[in-house]
């Protein structure tokens, strides 16, 4: 490895420790305000990311398109998930056929595990009755 590497390597370091501490700073600001919300922006992905977070980060494809159907996904509406600047998820394996939770998106799930797991059920309950309910129209 080169010195530029090198340094490339250190400033990755630098500025993942620092995302890090801002977030600390934003959970702590938000514990004395309140709860510590995710933005709306992230509801309802941030469930899909920490269905695949409790399985240990990996899962197959048919495992994510029974978690997509879970929070009201169609299959073909989560190549989402893998596109952008910066996708959540990303295909492994010799096949490409494991998908794995991107660190970024990790992290978001570690900020607001007590918000999640404070809200799942009711989410999964508003889901299945909005699903419900455009299936009996």
């Amino acid at each position: 490895m080169d010195n530029k590497d090198e340094l490339l390597k250190k400033i990755d370091e630098k500025i993942d420790d620092a995302i890090r501490i801002l977030r600390e700073i934003k959970a702590l600001v938000s514990g004395r305000l309140g709860e510590n919300t995710p933005p709306k922006w992230l509801i309802p992905r941030i469930f899909v990311w920490y269905e695949i977070y409790i399985r240990g980060g990996a899962i197959d494809r048919s495992e994510l398109r029974k978690i997509g159907r879970m929070y009201g996904y169609d299959p073909r509406g989560l190549g989402g998930f893998f596109a952008g600047d910066e996708p959540s998820l990303r295909y492994t394996g010799k096949e490409k056929d494991k998908i794995v939770l991107e660190r970024w998106a990790e992290k978001y799930v570690e900020d607001y595990l007590d918000w999640i797991e404070k809200n799942i059920d009711d989410y999964r309950k508003t889901i299945n009755s909005s699903a419900t309910e455009k299936q009996e129209m």
